[in-house]
């Protein structure tokens, strides 16, 4: 196994899957490009969410270590019948090809978008001395804007600029826009270049991460939005005619029916800003225009698969998001359903299966039974049953059984299902499962984790790299935005020779 294999599958041009399936910490330590990240311990939910087709060829990278071993058994007990396997290692020195950090597609497009930009880049330092005048505009989601921003900024995410690019000129004089690095202000800035704005505008360099970097203090809670209540979609048309963008309209009654006719697509429902990818029945995802762009590689993990993107209104999210996955190589058109409100929704707890019986839990209180709880750690900081532990599915695998039974909570039928499976084949003894989402305890049996962050214990499930850099730890804001602009040269040669052809098409 070498650099070349996402090239070398890339290149063919026939449709693929490449996936790694170690936990989200030792992904993000370092990685193969254009691989996607499926963990054994959400893989019961996570791979059917990404890849429904149980015949589509998946390459899957094999660390020839025991969570290797078991994932590659469990997508065959899923009923994957086209999986090809790659031995790999980790290599010991620098490669091109093999990277650090998540969402790495999408950042390493957004440098190279930027290395070839004449668009004007403001520092910190600039914008006190020189640029207090402009209009600080948060491009992110509005639940990240609301968490930490700018002081004085305004909330206008990445989706809704073309729908509300009147408004600016009729509001403000000048713009910077920003985020809390670089990857979304960088697409936003140039999302206004190519719809014409001809108003001053530029990029508030490393968002909010170089605000407190040069000793500044980020506002918390704020809620002032520039979004229009009614959308103006004429600007929006305009842009899908300028850049050619293939746009369908249908009527909401036959919406059922073309996701059923395009079941070879890739879909995605955008209208939602606040949409952070679940499934609407067995084919459609809903997520936001903005992250489906700043996540590409989590979200699509399937190459060479046309990609439909449904939108309603204005259409101003699904054309942003069109726009930037053709330049990063995707073949994208848009779906128009001519309603105000596009009425998809995540699928209800209450039809997974039988219920878990809460008896379970008094029961293994009483008998003093170890309990596991194997929901994200961060679920389980939020609430836990107050004798359990947390555990990953990956972290036990080469531990010794108890010689006790165990009780295991977990998220779902599915990967509690999984977790029993692969627990028994190595020897533990199970007592019962209990899947939490199927029924709310009794809050007496309760309790949460309320330490803050502790840099030097990251659960194996979470992101260890830079994870300081919204917690005050500056070191980490630092390494963080200098690794976002270094990316392009860590990425495969025919990668970025693609998107620099693509950009080049947009520049003529």
């Amino acid at each position: 196994m070498s650099a070349d294999i996402f090239t070398a599958l890339y290149e063919q041009g026939a449709p693929f899957c490449l996936i790694d399936s170690r936990e989200r910490r030792d992904y993000v330590q370092g990685h193969w490009f254009g691989s996607t990240n499926i963990p054994l311990s959400i893989m019961p939910t996570r791979l059917p969410f990404l890849c429904p087709d149980r015949d589509f060829p998946i390459h899957f990278l094999n660390l020839e270590d025991s969570a290797s071993t078991v994932a590659m058994d469990y997508i065959d007990r899923l009923g994957y019948r086209n999986v090809t396997p790659h031995k790999t290692t980790t290599p010991t020195n620098p490669v091109i090809g093999y990277v650090q950090g998540e969402y790495v597609w999408s950042k390493a497009f957004g440098e190279v978008v930027a290395h070839q930009s004449d668009i004007l880049e403001v520092t910190p330092q600039d914008y006190v001395t020189n640029y207090q005048h402009a209009q600080l505009v948060d491009v992110r989601p509005a639940g990240e804007y609301t968490r930490f921003t700018l002081p004085g900024s305004i909330n206008l995410p990445n989706s809704l600029l073309l729908a509300n690019i009147d408004r600016l000129h009729d509001q403000v004089d000048m713009v910077l826009l920003h985020c809390a690095g670089r990857t979304r202000s960088i697409i936003g800035a140039h999302t206004l270049k190519a719809a014409g704005y001809n108003q001053n505008f530029g990029i508030f360099r490393g968002g909010t991460q170089a605000w407190e970097l040069d000793g500044f203090t980020r506002e918390h809670g704020a809620t002032k939005t520039m979004a229009a209540e009614t959308e103006s979609s004429l600007p929006v048309t305009d842009f899908l005619n300028r850049w050619h963008i293939a746009t369908t309209y249908i009527h909401p009654a036959t919406l059922q029916t073309f996701i059923e006719a395009n079941t070879s697509h890739l879909m995605f429902d955008v209208s939602d800003d606040a949409a952070n990818g679940y499934l609407v029945g067995s084919r459609l995802i809903k997520i936001s225009g903005t992250n489906l762009v700043q996540q590409t590689d989590r979200s699509i993990a399937r190459y060479h698969v046309p990609i439909l993107l449904l939108d309603n209104a204005s259409g101003s999210r699904a054309a942003f998001a069109a726009y930037w996955l053709s330049r990063m190589g995707f073949d994208v058109e848009i779906v128009i359903v001519e309603t105000d409100h596009l009425h998809t929704s995540p699928p209800q707890n209450d039809t997974l299966g039988e219920r878990s019986d809460p008896q379970l839990i008094e029961n293994w209180l009483s008998n003093a039974t170890p309990i596991f709880d194997f929901r994200l750690s961060s679920e389980f900081a939020s609430g836990h049953i107050a004798a359990s532990q947390w555990c990953n599915i990956s972290l036990m695998l080469d531990q010794k059984p108890d010689t006790a039974a165990i009780g295991i909570v977990a998220p779902c039928h599915e990967t509690g299902d999984m977790i029993a499976h692969i627990l028994t084949k190595i020897g533990w003894k199970i007592d019962g499962i209990f899947v939490w989402q199927d029924q709310p305890l009794d809050t007496k049996t309760l309790t949460s984790s309320t330490a803050g962050f502790d840099q030097n214990n990251i659960p194996i499930d979470r992101s260890a790299l830079f994870a300081g850099r919204h917690f005050g730890v500056l070191k980490d804001a630092e390494d963080y935005l200098a690794w976002e602009e270094d990316l392009p040269d860590q990425i495969p040669p025919v990668i970025i020779n693609m998107w620099h052809d693509r950009l080049a098409q947009t520049n003529k």
